[in-house]
């Protein structure tokens, strides 16, 4: 039998607490004083003997996991945060509704002509579903939460939402770029003439898996692309951000440079807490591990598709309004002490929709490599 051991300390915690509730229900006499004494004796050695709880074994806080991957998702893709909230067009959680004008009437200067004449407007709309993400189920055997010295379940779920932020945000970025085909819907794709080439001194190609050598960007491409947005009546100071790849970046702001320090200086401590990085020409520029790549033809890549030597990288760039994200929820799952398993597993799900605002893409431009010859 395992002995009871006696502790001081506790014992005289549970005498404290003892005279503290029994000075609610009567006065402190001698004789309350000596039960008390005793009570807490016998509660405190009984106590010792019951074993510590193991808060390792206990089931994850599932509301705690949802809203932590919710924060972490925007936390670490600010660029969501950027774009037109449709939370609030979300349909039983599985559609967005997107509301299509149909164009504003003409202006008469001197009107002379009455009755004028009375339009209506016809209003088209566009419709898509939330694409819903899940983890794979994994299992935390119930040996590793006895035996390793460090929070195994936390670690293992911690990659998991990393890893599900991660496509939420690769997932986002192409659905700007192209729609897929939906009912009576036709997929469409940004436009040729809003892709926009680089015009530098010849650099290596820096997709994955792509050869010889592409045009670098500059900062005379940005202002290219300041125009061409302007010309589509889509530039709202405040409103213009750009997401540069990881080599765009180099190239159009190299570290020894005293005017990438000014385009540094220029951005607020609370952009930066969103991503911001640089300002330059109105964008409010990130970056990103991975943006875009586009075919020789032009053709949008999917985030998983195989490279290609031909493959090129291209960065974007976009007015708020133009493009919208909507948040359908985040559920996490736990099926705790699985009889075939032989531990407790886990997974999560996140449902969000993202796509351009408009049919015709307008707001939206990419600046993409360019074979150097």
């Amino acid at each position: 039998m395992k002995h009871m051991k006696f502790n001081l300390k506790n014992y005289l915690f549970n005498v404290v607490m003892l005279l503290f509730v029994a000075a609610f229900f009567m006065p402190i006499t001698p004789a309350v004083a000596v039960g008390s004494a005793a009570t807490a004796f016998v509660t405190g050695t009984v106590l010792s003997a019951v074993p510590t709880i193991n808060l390792s074994m206990m089931a994850i806080q599932v509301e705690i996991w949802q809203n932590h991957i919710e924060q972490e998702l925007f936390k670490d893709n600010g660029f969501l945060r950027f774009s037109w909230n449709a939370d609030n067009n979300v349909i039983n959680s599985k559609a967005v509704h997107i509301p299509q004008s149909g164009g504003s009437g003409n202006v008469v200067k001197n009107r002379s002509t009455l009755p004028a004449t009375i339009r209506k407007r016809t209003d088209t709309d566009v419709i898509y579903l939330l694409d819903e993400f899940t983890t794979d189920p994994v299992v935390i055997p119930n040996a590793d939460t006895h035996e390793l010295s460090y929070d195994k379940r936390n670690s293992v779920l911690g990659e998991d939402r990393d890893k599900l932020v991660e496509a939420v945000a690769d997932e986002t970025i192409y659905n700007w770029l192209r729609s897929p085909v939906w009912n009576s819907y036709g997929a469409t794709v940004l436009p040729a003439a809003s892709i926009l080439p680089t015009t530098g001194a010849a650099v290596p190609a820096t997709a994955p898996a792509a050869t010889g050598n592409r045009k670098a960007a500059t900062l005379k491409d940005l202002q290219t692309v300041k125009t061409f947005l302007k010309n589509q009546k889509r530039w709202h100071e405040g409103k213009m951000f750009g997401m540069l790849t990881p080599s765009m970046e180099a190239e159009l702001f190299p570290a020894d440079s005293v005017i990438t320090a000014t385009y540094m200086q220029s951005v607020t401590e609370a952009e930066r807490r969103e991503g911001v990085i640089y300002k330059v020409q109105g964008f409010k520029l990130m970056t990103r591990s991975s943006v875009t790549r586009i075919q020789t033809d032009g053709t949008i890549i999917p985030i998983d598709a195989v490279g290609a030597t031909t493959d090129d990288e291209a960065s974007l760039f976009w007015y708020k309004d133009a493009v919208e994200f909507a948040f359908g929820g985040v559920e996490a799952f736990e099926d705790l002490k699985n009889p075939t398993m032989y531990g407790d597993v886990y997974s999560f799900l996140a449902r969000t929709g993202s796509r351009a605002r408009r049919t015709n893409y307008e707001g939206i431009a990419l600046l993409r490599q360019v074979v150097s010859v």
